[in-house]
């Protein structure tokens, strides 16, 4: 996809302390190694499919599509005519009508949301929020390489997050002794996601390495095929997987 390699990207935390710091003294210390481990592997095992699935492939065309539709003139009906919060109506109803696992839909869906609605407030347009700007304005800068990438970094970012504290909450939840100890779990999960999120956002920049290149081959000037937005998402899924897997080798 002629992009730079990229060898083992830096964490400002490794994943097995923020495992550590979520379990506290609930779990045994010799176990925190191999739930940070298996969460890892059960998000690898889960990245093999996601690429197939219908749902996240039509979030992420919709993305695609708000990129392209940014570059020309702002038409009536195009998605850069339309605000955050109305996107983000019309992301849901695309997914909605996908078929396949309704957790992946959700997961999908919100991990779009969550992309346009940080790639908005990122690149200053908070007071358009409701549709003040006019529409020329709205998501400037959206329709180059360096924009897409930075939107596309952020989708598979909240994948990866929404995941991560999924399968960490089902390891740590086996492990534990009673429904107590299990709520007090949950908080402290919930005190941490700021950490998992990072975490996510960190190990999603390596998809920029080539999103910008593909955006730029395949989108700029003209409208991506299934086939190759399948494509992208394979080789983006199967990059994330690598840097899991070095992360649980550190």
């Amino acid at each position: 996809m002629g992009h730079e390699r990229l060898g083992m990207l830096p964490k400002t935390r490794r994943w097995q302390a923020i495992v550590s710091d979520v379990a506290s003294g609930d779990v045994n210390a010799a176990h925190v190694s191999r739930i940070a481990a298996a969460t890892l592997n059960a998000l690898g095992k889960r990245y093999v499919d996601l690429a197939g699935d219908e749902s996240v492939r039509s979030a992420f065309t919709f993305l695609v599509e708000l990129a392209r539709d940014a570059k020309g003139p702002a038409s009536e009906y195009g998605l850069a005519n339309r605000n955050p919060l109305a996107l983000v109506s019309d992301l849901s109803a695309r997914t909605r009508a996908t078929n396949g696992s309704l957790e992946v839909r959700e997961i999908a869906n919100r991990a779009a949301a969550d992309a346009i609605a940080a790639w908005y407030v990122e690149n200053g347009a908070q007071a358009d929020l409701f549709g003040d700007l006019p529409p020329k304005n709205r998501w400037k800068g959206l329709e180059t390489g360096a924009g897409f990438c930075e939107l596309s970094r952020r989708y598979f970012s909240k994948l990866t997050e929404r995941y991560l504290a999924y399968f960490l909450e089902r390891e740590i939840s086996a492990a534990l002794p009673n429904l107590s100890v299990r709520d007090d779990f949950q908080k402290r999960l919930n005190q941490h996601i700021g950490d998992v999120s990072r975490h996510s956002f960190e190990t999603a920049k390596i998809t920029q390495s080539f999103a910008a290149g593909w955006f730029n081959k395949n989108v700029l000037y003209g409208s991506p095929t299934d086939a190759e937005v399948r494509r992208f998402l394979s080789h983006a899924f199967s990059k994330l997987r690598e840097d899991l897997r070095r992360e649980d080798k550190r």
